[in-house]
């Protein structure tokens, strides 16, 4: 009973803080997704990725998460959104700003590796204290790795490096092109070049260090951004036909997601992308097979997720709040995970988890300000504005 209620609790709660304020959006408005509403989204699925990655570490301690294991299937469409959004508002950009890629190192490559290391010093000085305190042992060769961000002390700060990855061959790609479509093609074959990589790389023999692009998020996800990058391109064409066929594309949308979740979850509770350990014949078709559903899932639900918006306008100072930290909530969240564990053991899930998001929120909200003052920046926590 305990994890049902705190199940309708989260479910509850991210339904206020998305819907808080939205209203109808005017029948003549075509462009309806753009920078700010894609950080509004963002904000309520970085508290979404909060739950996600609680079940999915309180799962991998092997404790019970009961119906909070619905939040365990999804993380992959949250983050697809957000691979999703950066394509798109980069190309976005790129189209309507002749001079974007000026000063591009500094307003996106920066605003990303900044947080990047100083939460990458975190963990690294949160490791080097349990390995004196529980006598582990790291070798000098894995600290100077860790300290300059090859390897990963923690391995959820994969997204922070995978989209700096994005963000410099766009850099390239994007100062040397001149056609958007010729730009698209160049980066569908970067992003195919990264997710082969990633298919090869199998998984990390260890839990506390390991290499970039080792594990099935590194590339389960990212295909979703050129795709961002081609609705950026064709944008108008494609809301035209979402707002003349609505209904019809809700409904379809809405059928073919339900479906692929049922075959989602089989393929989870199979260990699809890691049948090499269960002596499977063909484990590199078991990874595509796992990659081509999850793509089509993943794809299912932004359109979905264009569909609505296209008539619902969304916004609140809370999902602002939320939006300007994401990144910085999605690579702190396992620090409260892991420090704040003793209150799930002492208390349950009732008091863990409101306090891992609460820690979380706090813990990236000063990241967050340190960034803007090395970056120079005066936009602040609560000032609305969209960084």
């Amino acid at each position: 009973m305990e994890l049902t209620i705190t199940l309708y609790i989260c479910l509850a709660v991210l339904g206020a803080i998305l819907f808080t304020g939205s209203s109808k959006r005017p029948a003549n408005e075509m462009a309806f997704f753009d920078r700010i509403s894609s950080k509004e989204i963002q904000g309520v699925l970085a508290v979404f990725i909060m739950f996600h990655q609680t079940v999915v570490a309180l799962d991998a301690n092997f404790k019970d998460a009961g119906d909070m294991m619905f939040f365990y299937y999804y993380g992959i469409l949250a983050v697809s959104f957000f691979f999703f959004s950066s394509g798109f508002g980069l190309l976005k950009r790129w189209m309507t700003d002749k001079d974007y890629i000026k000063g591009f190192m500094k307003r996106r490559i920066f605003t990303v590796l900044v947080p990047f290391f100083i939460c990458n010093y975190i963990y690294l000085t949160d490791a080097l204290l349990n390995n004196i305190i529980f006598r582990k042992h790291f070798g000098f060769g894995e600290v100077i790795c860790s300290f300059f961000g090859i390897f990963l002390v923690n391995n959820e700060m994969w997204f922070a490096v995978e989209i700096m990855i994005l963000y410099v061959a766009f850099r390239i790609v994007f100062s040397k092109v001149k056609k958007p479509l010729t730009g698209i093609l160049i980066m569908t074959g970067v992003v195919l070049a990264m997710m082969t990589i990633g298919l090869f790389s199998g998984h990390s023999n260890t839990g506390v260090m390991s290499y970039w692009f080792k594990g099935e998020w590194w590339y389960n996800t990212i295909f979703m951004f050129p795709i961002g990058m081609l609705y950026a391109y064709k944008e108008e064409r494609i809301n035209k036909v979402i707002k003349r066929s609505f209904v019809s594309i809700l409904l379809a949308s809405s059928i073919l997601l339900v479906l692929l979740d049922y075959i989602h979850r089989g393929l989870i509770l199979d260990s699809i992308y890691w049948t090499e350990y269960t002596k499977s014949p063909h484990p590199l078709l078991d990874k595509l097979h796992g990659l081509g559903v999850e793509t089509l899932f993943e794809l299912v639900f932004l359109i979905l997720v264009i569909t609505i918006i296209s008539r619902i306008k969304i916004g609140n100072p809370v999902i602002k709040f939320f939006g300007k930290i994401s990144l910085e909530i999605i690579m702190l969240n396992y620090l409260m995970i892991d420090k704040l564990f003793f209150l799930y053991t002492k208390y349950g899930i009732r008091v863990y988890l409101p306090a891992v998001v609460v820690g979380t929120l706090v813990c990236a909200s000063v990241v967050y300000i340190i960034k803007n003052i090395v970056l120079e920046r005066k936009s602040g926590l609560f000032d609305g504005k969209v960084t």
